[in-house]
């Protein structure tokens, strides 16, 4: 009897698919639901791979699927190979300039602001033809916008707080310092040395939880057994509403700011000062973000060197 090779080649491929999608969906479900399967062919892929590898890939924990040793290992090797195969169709059509050329960006409101401006006129300009799409969301959602297919490449802050999924690629643009924001004559700003067990007992205007900054300060207060009875006053996702409510006198913020500019107070507000305190609180490294094992496509790459580059030159 002869045997169809390339059914079983096309079948392989759906099991490591799978494998990988519930590497990130944690539910077979999840599963079912991202390749367009029944769930219980999604369970059946992985399954199979099971059996042909003679281990156990996945446990069941409640309502969630968590890998094994095995299950992590296959998935660390197969990965990219799988990226790679389900790029490998844009790749082609782009080389024959059959597919429109786009290109999206996820990051925080910030870097768009501060950052890019000049690497996507310069970018623009170059590549007029290339739909050039920027999203704004702060930095967890850039990531799970990047992890979703929804954008090419994601720009975020990460710190020590933070995991990188093994399905990403990181090239690191710059880091920033975690500062003290307060006013002048704030008995903070004038302390020669300042304590975690110190700052905490002040009201907080912090970065909002979906931040990266906010996951290290909040690990920083919860190592000193403090977090728990912090009074954070507000909670905001931008650098110039912190600034603002600071500045009116609801407390003192901790945040990675990205450049340290002097501020200039407004008629009738205090003066304001930026004090580094990454010795107690660490840094937040700004990183752009890629899925690992896909293409680059020619018109990304250049983006991404730009990018990198206009960081380099400071």
């Amino acid at each position: 009897m002869k045997t169809d090779r390339r059914f079983f080649k096309e079948l392989r491929f759906r099991q490591l698919r799978a494998l990988v999608e519930l590497s990130r969906q944690k539910t077979f479900s999840a599963v079912a639901a991202a390749l367009k399967m029944s769930v219980v062919s999604a369970w059946r892929q992985v399954r199979a791979l099971e059996e042909e590898f003679g281990v156990q890939l996945v446990d069941t924990q409640g309502q969630q699927v968590v890998l094994t040793e095995d299950g992590c290992l296959l998935v660390e090797m197969a990965e990219p190979m799988v990226e790679s195969f389900l790029s490998l169709r844009s790749v082609f059509d782009d080389r024959q300039g059959k597919a429109p050329r786009k290109l999206t960006v996820a990051a925080p409101a910030g870097v768009l602001n501060d950052a890019l401006p000049d690497p996507v006129t310069r970018y623009r300009r170059q590549f007029p033809n290339v739909g050039l799409r920027l999203m704004e969301r702060p930095s967890r959602g850039a990531l799970a916008a990047l992890l979703a297919g929804q954008a090419d490449i994601a720009i975020v802050g990460m710190t020590a707080a933070d995991e990188l999924p093994a399905a990403l690629s990181r090239h690191r643009l710059t880091r920033y310092p975690i500062h003290l924001l307060c006013p002048a004559d704030h008995v903070l700003a004038t302390a020669k040395r300042l304590t975690v067990k110190q700052i905490a007992q002040h009201p907080l205007v912090l970065s909002s939880e979906d931040t990266s900054d906010r996951s290290q300060v909040d690990l920083t207060f919860a190592n000193a057994g403090v977090l728990n009875q912090l009074n954070i006053a507000i909670s905001a996702s931008r650098v110039p509403m912190i600034t603002k409510y600071v500045a009116m006198g609801f407390g003192v913020a901790l945040l990675a700011p990205g450049e340290v500019k002097p501020l200039v107070p407004k008629r009738g507000q205090p003066q304001l000062i930026w004090r580094d305190v990454s010795a107690l609180f660490g840094h937040e490294d700004l990183v752009l973000l890629q899925r690992q094992g896909r293409f680059e496509l020619p018109h990304v790459k250049v983006f991404r060197e730009m990018v990198e580059r206009s960081f380099e030159h400071g």
